[in-house]
């Protein structure tokens, strides 16, 4: 499978969220949707919370023009797993999105971004594209601290790269400081430096067809 870290187009910031969805995710797209602000979310089936019972947000940010990307069903490690686990990791997820919105995600984030030889290989061979970040917030391991989750957002964005790509932000949706006071925080920042907030296909460049099988 292709690996992603940073985007392509420039000017361009994907700000994505894994884990969801959860009871934040809703306010989140609120303040997205009040911001202008597109989002990735990489979903899972059963973590925090069971797909099944936040199915209304999932179809409420896909309707919004937010991308719908895969976390796995349960959040497991794939680089301990052997091809068919990571498929079925893969496959139960994606029969319970396209339940939900009609089609299937073309791209995915590896829980703990760790992959082995083995499930690079089967991601590859199911047509998936892995999307890492060259941003992180760290925000797990300060719910609490915005400003620290702020920083390595501010770092990169003021560093004066903006005309050689983009940049892809990873944040958590199930931690409810980044979903009702990072991510406006992050997007006035984001918007005082003049980037675009977008979703990860439209980082790369890509159009809605190709975000989906």
């Amino acid at each position: 499978a292709t690996i992603i870290t940073r985007c392509t187009a420039p000017g361009t910031i994907a700000l994505t969220y894994d884990d969801g969805p959860f009871k934040y995710t809703d306010e989140l797209l609120d303040i997205l949707k009040a911001k202008g602000a597109k989002a990735t979310f990489f979903i899972n089936g059963d973590n925090n919370a069971r797909l099944e019972d936040y199915d209304g947000v999932v179809k409420r940010a896909y309707r919004e023009g937010h991308q719908i990307a895969s976390h796995t069903w349960s959040h497991k490690d794939l680089s301990k797993m052997d091809a068919r686990h990571v498929r079925k990791e893969m496959t139960d997820l994606d029969n319970a999105i396209k339940a939900l919105i009609g089609v299937k995600p073309r791209y995915m984030r590896p829980p703990f971004g760790s992959l082995s030889t083995t499930a690079r290989r089967t991601l590859g061979a199911m047509g998936y594209n892995v999307v890492m970040w060259d941003i992180d917030t760290n925000d797990w391991r300060h719910p609490n601290d915005i400003d620290k989750s702020l920083r390595p957002i501010r770092k990169v964005i003021n560093s004066g790269y903006k005309e050689k790509g983009g940049h892809n932000i990873l944040m958590h949706d199930i931690i409810e400081k980044t979903a009702t006071m990072l991510t406006p925080r992050a997007i006035d920042l984001i918007k005082a430096r003049r980037f675009k907030m977008v979703t990860v296909g439209e980082c790369l460049g890509k159009p809605k067809s190709a975000w989906y099988r």
